[in-house]
């Protein structure tokens, strides 16, 4: 990997400087508050950290060269006269500052992108991983979905059981219902869950440092035709959506597949996001499943297919998966019935 990152620094500069907290985790495997990253076009990986970090890197990390963080004027002292190359989606205007007083720059956005959207087996691994404790603890919680318990109750029991599997919620988690099911971001609240609700739970948990992001929609007893109409549609929406999430796809192509079948049904105004995104150390990462999205799908991307459908006043309807991207189609990692 490190090799590949270095060709590709060869054509901007002669190094590579990283300051963004998660994509130091994705090039050392190792969370720390502070820390830069150098890779010199020659293949030559350092980490830099203050001592609060200094020993547990020097034991963890074995691909980067361990040294103290000092100064950029240290830096300079270390690397010399060489351009670096920054990320300037990834950096601070104060940051920029400092590397532009001391190096000459190329800025780069979106440098890392490339490498972080096609995930190694050890990331594949971790992502199942994410998944299958999400999964295992919202099986745990799910006879507390009824009418009486409030979102908030049911939001606290399933991410208890998240710490039991000794892991955390990926993000905040949402717990959607009646009305509020319709917001797709809805803030969890104190509303009881009612008969006839739809309930959305969008949730995930961490494994080793990568992230999982799964959606299910509950209809709760006596729940309308139209829910369950719309529930119906969403589920093959996304069913064609994973299908097509096949390697040399362009990511427009997925979404538009999703969109027109919702839309043929009469329902597109309602679609109000786009279908999926990929997942990795960060819930949104690239590629991205839009309109707008000019990637293509590479074998082994993980992406989310997540389309929805949300009716103001009624409720709204969202299942998504994490899904591996494959020569011959999507395979989900998610096991939960839908």
């Amino acid at each position: 990997m490190i090799e590949k990152i270095a060709a590709k620094i060869r054509k901007h500069g002669a190094m590579l400087i990283v300051l963004d907290e998660k994509e130091r985790f994705y090039l050392t495997k190792f969370p720390s508050s502070m820390g830069v990253v150098v890779i010199t076009s020659e293949g030559d990986g350092f980490f830099f950290t203050d001592k609060r970090y200094l020993a547990a890197a020097e034991k963890k990390i074995k691909a980067f060269r361990v040294l103290e963080w000092k100064s950029f004027e240290n830096l300079k002292e270390i690397f010399g006269n060489r351009k670096a190359v920054i990320d300037g989606e990834r950096i601070t205007f104060k940051q920029f500052g400092e590397i532009n007083k001391h190096f000459d720059t190329a800025v780069v956005n979106g440098f890392l992108k490339e490498f972080r959207s096609v995930k190694t087996e050890e990331e594949i691994y971790a992502i199942t991983r994410a998944v299958a404790v999400a999964e295992q603890s919202l099986r745990d919680v799910l006879h507390l979905l009824k009418p009486g318990t409030t979102e908030y109750q049911f939001r606290k029991e399933l991410v208890n059981r998240m710490f039991h599997y000794q892991s955390q919620e990926s993000f905040e988690t949402i717990i959607a219902s009646g009305k509020g099911s319709s917001i797709p971001h809805w803030k969890t609240s104190n509303r009881e869950i009612k008969d006839g609700d739809a309930v959305v739970v969008d949730f995930g948990s961490i494994f080793n440092g990568y992230l999982s992001d799964i959606t299910r929609t509950f209809l709760i007893g006596n729940a309308s035709i139209e829910l369950k109409k719309i529930y119906d549609i969403v589920l093959e929406a996304q069913i064609k959506g994973i299908e097509a999430a096949k390697s040399g796809m362009p990511c427009r192509e997925v979404d538009k597949i999703v969109r027109n079948f919702i839309s043929e049904k009469g329902y597109g105004e309602y679609f109000v996001h786009g279908t999926g995104h990929g997942i990795g150390v960060e819930i949104h990462e690239a590629p991205t499943l839009s309109p707008r999205s000019t990637e293509i799908l590479k074998k082994n991307c993980i992406v989310t297919v997540e389309p929805g459908i949300y009716i103001p006043e009624l409720g709204g309807v969202r299942i998504e998966d994490d899904v591996l991207v494959r020569d011959d189609g999507g395979y989900s990692l998610v096991t939960l019935q839908k």
